[in-house]
């Protein structure tokens, strides 16, 4: 459920991933906190309970095919992500000889919050959602459904945001209630708007940026602009035209606050369609860009639409202190490729 192949970020996407083990050492108190990780909370014995009972429930899914548990333990973003590898892997032979997947290094932050607590986030370093290749670490953002917490988000923390670590979260009281830069309700139409501008190659200003910040998510060559640029190009240059839009995902936006009120965490979920044409056709596995062309495929592809769900986060400030909007995280999953 990550996006490392194809594409860095929103429109650099194509990577795949599951779920698993995990030892005592690895989540218990003496283990060694994951990389980049913000002041854990205390008394944190019930929301390391759900993040094992994921996980197990997890590699049950994994290691059998069996997706019972799916609406256990997940919700939102990751249940769209564990339905579309359902339909991936429905059919693959001998998922028992599947390895067992990894977590170590957990830290688990409760955000302030009224009342009962609604939001947890597990930080750790897993190979989860690279199906076993390598270990990443990530944000697991866990949502209360009742008396149950399950699964809402993932994040994979960007290296390239320019901050080493993830943003501090806000521990003890209410935290702030000052109204930030930009509202929750207004994070996903307002990024998706950016993204489109982004994904026609577009060099970012940062008038057409606004409200968010120019970073490397918008400027240099791993940027979604500078990316973009790339793989237009390279289709052009094979016969073939792309085009990338982004919407908002009915899944709602959690804003986390920040540690000493400086704002706010904003997790935020869209919908991104790559939109592929070629007027000649393509008999290869690939596009010109080096994208995959759908394992359903007729023999010359002439169009194809992929659609995959995406996580975006970003610090937002106190409208009062002023400044931008930063992306700093992301995350995507393939959903579905129709080519014909």
């Amino acid at each position: 459920m990550n996006a490392t192949g194809r594409r860095r970020t929103a429109p650099l996407l194509t990577a795949i991933v599951a779920t698993s083990a995990v030892t005592a050492a690895a989540c218990g108190g003496g283990g060694v906190p994951a990389v980049g990780a913000p002041p854990a909370s205390r008394h944190t014995a019930a929301e390391l309970a759900a993040t094992l009972n994921w996980l197990a429930k997890t590699n049950q899914i994994w290691r059998r095919n069996d997706f019972a548990p799916l609406n256990q333990v997940t919700t939102g973003e990751a249940r769209s992500a564990y339905l579309a590898q359902q339909n991936r892997t429905r059919n693959d032979p001998g998922p028992a000889g599947r390895p067992p997947f990894r977590l170590t290094s957990v830290s688990i932050t409760v955000p302030c919050h009224h009342g009962a607590a609604a939001t947890f986030v597990a930080y750790g370093d897993t190979n989860v959602f690279t199906l076993g290749q390598s270990m990443q670490p990530v944000a697991l953002v866990f949502q209360r459904a009742g008396r149950a917490w399950k699964l809402a988000a993932i994040v994979n923390h960007s290296s390239g945001s320019g901050n080493p670590a993830w943003p501090a979260l806000c521990r003890a009281g209410s935290g702030t209630t000052a109204p930030a830069v930009l509202a929750p309700a207004k994070y996903t139409p307002a990024l998706a708007r950016t993204l489109d501008h982004a994904a026609t190659a577009a060099t970012e200003t940062l008038a057409a940026a606004a409200p968010f910040a120019v970073n490397s998510f918008f400027s240099g060559p791993g940027s979604v602009n500078g990316q973009s640029a790339t793989e237009i190009r390279q289709d052009r240059a094979g016969g073939a035209t792309l085009a990338q839009q982004f919407a908002p995902a009915a899944d709602p936006t959690f804003a986390l606050p920040l540690a000493g009120g400086r704002g706010y965490w904003l997790v935020g979920v869209l919908t991104q369609t790559s939109s592929y044409s070629s007027a000649v056709g393509i008999r290869k596995a690939t596009w010109p860009d080096g994208a995959s062309v759908g394992p359903v495929r007729p023999v010359l592809v002439h169009h194809e639409i992929e659609t995959f769900i995406t996580t975006y986060t970003a610090t937002d400030p106190l409208r009062s202190a002023g400044g931008r909007v930063a992306l700093d995280g992301f995350f995507g999953w393939p959903l579905t490729a129709v080519a014909s």
